[in-house]
């Protein structure tokens, strides 16, 4: 018997970046832990100018998540934000291929990324 991954997700900013970082699956069963952060993140007063999605620890993503992300461009855009995706892995670069989506997203250097060490602007979900 397949046990999901878990999943979660972090949000940290620092200085002009807002990094959403995905742990575990992006499906049906746990898209609602992101979609209660974009609104903050994505078009929150205050928030930073730019936000990175980081995908390096997203295990998988279904049509449901990939509507997700693309929930997230166009609240990021409707407010003036850009968004950037990061560290795609092959089956999440895949669907954005297979979508005609890959050319909407920026992809952001790991480098962009805040260290490790900073503290998460919101609780981990």
């Amino acid at each position: 018997m397949d046990v999901p991954a878990p999943q979660s997700v972090t949000v940290v900013t620092r200085q002009d970046v807002t990094v959403i970082t995905l742990n575990g699956d992006l499906d049906l069963d746990h898209v609602d832990a992101l979609r209660a952060v974009l609104p903050q993140v994505c078009s929150g007063a205050g928030a930073p100018a730019r936000v990175v999605i980081d995908l390096d620890r997203l295990s998988f993503c279904d049509s449901t998540g990939l509507n997700a992300l693309l929930q997230a461009r166009l609240m990021c855009v409707a407010s003036g934000r850009s968004l950037a995706l990061s560290r795609p892995g092959p089956q999440i670069s895949r669907l954005l291929s297979i979508a005609g989506a890959d050319t909407l997203f920026e992809v952001a250097e790991p480098g962009e990324l805040p260290a490790d060490d900073a503290e998460p602007s919101a609780p981990s979900t």
